[in-house]
């Protein structure tokens, strides 16, 4: 039996030989609970769409080299079959890269301890891993293809390539293997406007897919220079923005947002909206820039001025002002550009799928629970032993990836004579990302990479001094050339620095720190549960809080982290990501697919928890609070009380 495949022409697309229509949205299941996926999907039915769009990936389905999965939350099967339910197509964008906010923009961590890897380039060590996670990735793919009778309609080719590399040889290569795979509806690409973005990153034979947050003239025209036989098909038209710590949220109004999408539809485009969906990076899966801040800078502090590019970790929350949040509720924006696509549609003589209902109305049912108090504590470090993954001693410090470690936490510690009474300076060279220091397990100071801190400066007692430094790997750069470096921990040395009485260096100092014991700290949910509640917190120290609370079965609800500093909240064990008081998101998403009636909530607090140690259950999320601010304000209680340095 012969299925239908979707045809590609100047005036548009075709579907089983009708005129077909493709308004799309993306919705990533990897950012939700299986059991979210439905009330997603159908609300984007009842908007209209066509399409859904969905990146794949691989650090979720790869996780450790050879360690395949596609179970619960990663069913990419169970997903598409619901799409097919619902009357969705799909256009699946299945890696190896993805971008996204994402880890590493989706490429697996372990790719990084291979000796001298070229990712996304035709290197034959990086090549062969891709080849064997498509060997796993694509036969689950293939029965779901629109020429077996599924809803897929078109894969992509990598994604943005041409905003990275000029290896074409390398899109050529993952094209022919997914046609090698079974992959037979159209290939498509999507990148920038800019022609050189075309050339590098697409091929004439693939649909050329713009990723741009307004088509203007100058895009239009070279779009249809590069492929004038193929329609102008918007593969993320931008409508919102990512959350970025320590920057602001700036929203797009929905009256703002419904006239670029009216625009852009009367172009003759074709439109996907990303994202339609909001979702969260839950654990530690939120990516980074090295680059300026997106959601507008804060003036007063010199490291954010415009002409800094600094390391910029991005944050839990991925709501990203969609048309749908994070917690899976219509928003007004989702009405306004409802009317617009039902209008448009009509008039050009396509059906219109959706519903007739366009006043905002929440979809959603969320719950509120008041001062639940967090009883139990324990210190991290006094539990390093109990909880490591595992313990190494080395000379020099070693990375994360050298202790087969994805995320989370390390601690490096290390035992230091006393000499004399000089006050020494701590540096840490090449610090990936976030380091708490402590001295004989007093509090010493905070570096964070890329970031003008107070300098760390103590004097070592006669007994000599235990050197500790936790380190927090906030999330691999995501996009552009770094991400080729992006090993985590701390990538150089420590030393110790003596400085003379006016603050300046003794000459030939290169006293290195040696000798260190690393403890690979996850802090999976797991990990929490083998924490030792007798080692209790310690005063200005990193320790985990831990309370319970009774709640509505299955109900959404939001953690706000106002009060608490920086760290993780998990509930029930779940690790629902990290929180920071430099804002601008000051809540967490708890899907209601994790609460049950009666409920544990721990809190992995880096530096003093919030008064009264309780937190709050809110029905609504907070991801415009705080006024921006930099990375000082995270220990400013501390300063202020005379303990830093």
């Amino acid at each position: 039996m012969s299925f239908a495949k979707l045809e590609i022409t100047k005036n548009g697309f075709t579907f089983d030989g009708k005129p077909f229509y493709i308004a799309s949205g993306d919705m990533h299941y990897f950012r939700f609970f299986k059991n979210g996926w439905r009330r997603r999907l159908q609300l984007m039915k009842d908007f209209g769409l066509t399409c859904v769009q969905t990146y794949v990936p691989w650090n979720l389905h790869e996780p450790e080299e050879g360690d395949f999965h596609f179970e619960d939350n990663l069913d990419i099967a169970a997903f598409l079959e619901l799409c097919d339910e619902i009357g969705l197509k799909v256009l699946l964008r299945p890696s190896p890269y993805i971008c996204s906010e994402w880890d590493l923009g989706g490429l697996p961590y372990w790719l990084l301890k291979k000796e001298g890897i070229g990712i996304r380039t035709t290197d034959p060590i990086y090549m062969e891993c891709v080849t064997n996670y498509y060997k796993q990735l694509i036969p689950k793919i293939v029965p779901y293809l629109s020429t077996n009778g599924g809803p897929v309609i078109a894969v992509a080719v990598e994604n943005e390539y041409g905003s990275f590399c000029d290896d074409n040889d390398y899109i050529k290569a993952l094209g022919d293997m997914l046609v090698e795979l079974g992959v037979d509806v159209p290939l498509f690409t999507a990148n920038g406007y800019e022609p050189f973005k075309m050339q590098a990153g697409s091929r004439p034979e693939y649909l050329t897919g713009l990723d741009i947050r307004q088509l203007t003239d100058e895009a239009k025209t070279n779009i249809t220079a590069y492929q004038p036989e193929k329609p102008i098909y918007i593969a993320e038209l931008w409508c919102g923005r990512s959350h970025q710590w320590g920057g602001y949220f700036v929203r797009q109004t929905p009256e703002a947002v419904a006239e670029k999408y009216k625009t852009i539809l009367e172009k003759g485009a074709y439109i996907n909206i990303y994202m339609f969906c909001g979702g969260s990076n839950f654990g530690f899966m939120n990516g980074a820039l090295v680059g300026k801040y997106k959601g507008g800078k804060v003036e007063e502090f010199p490291w954010e001025q415009s002409t800094k590019y600094a390391y910029i970790p991005f944050a839990t929350s991925y709501d990203v002002d969609a048309p749908i949040s994070e917690q899976g509720d219509v928003t007004p924006k989702y009405y306004t550009c409802k009317k617009v696509l039902k209008e448009y549609m009509e008039s050009h003589g396509f059906e219109f799928g959706g519903t007739d209902d366009f006043v905002y109305e929440s979809k959603v049912q969320t719950q509120q629970i008041k001062g639940v108090k967090l009883d139990k504590s324990a210190d991290l470090l006094d539990n390093a032993e109990n909880i490591a993954k595992t313990v190494r001693r080395s000379g020099m410090p070693l990375t994360f990836e050298t202790m087969d470690q994805p995320y989370g936490f390390m601690l490096y510690s290390s035992n230091i004579r006393y000499t004399d009474d000089t006050i020494r300076q701590l540096v840490i060279n090449g610090l990936h990302d976030y380091a708490l220091v402590f001295g004989n397990g007093e509090y010493l100071g905070t570096y964070m990479r890329d970031r003008e801190c107070e300098p760390i400066r103590f004097y070592i007692p006669k007994e000599g001094m235990k050197l500790d430094i936790l380190v927090e790997n906030m999330g691999r750069v995501n996009s552009g050339h770094d991400m080729i470096f992006e090993k985590k921990g701390i990538l150089g040395y420590v030393k110790i620095d003596l400085l003379k009485e006016d603050g300046t260096r003794y000459g030939a100092n290169f006293s290195l720190v040696g000798n260190w014991k690393n403890y690979s700290l996850p802090m999976s949910g797991e990990d929490i549960e083998k924490l030792d509640y007798s080692l209790a917190s310690k005063q200005n120290r990193p320790a985990v809080f831990t309370g319970s609370f009774d709640a509505k079965t299955g109900v959404d609800t939001f953690v706000n982290t106002n009060g608490w500093t920086k760290g993780v909240v998990y509930v029930n064990g779940f690790n629902l990501g990290r929180y920071w008081a430099v804002g601008p998101v000051e809540s967490l998403y708890v899907p209601g697919e994790i609460v049950k009636e009666h409920n544990t909530v721990s809190v992995l607090e880096l530096y003093s928890p919030s008064e009264g140690v309780t937190v709050d259950f809110d029905v609504h999320p907070s991801l415009d609070g705080a006024d921006g601010g930099e990375f000082a304000r995270s220990i400013k209680h501390l300063e202020r009380d005379g303990q830093v340095g």
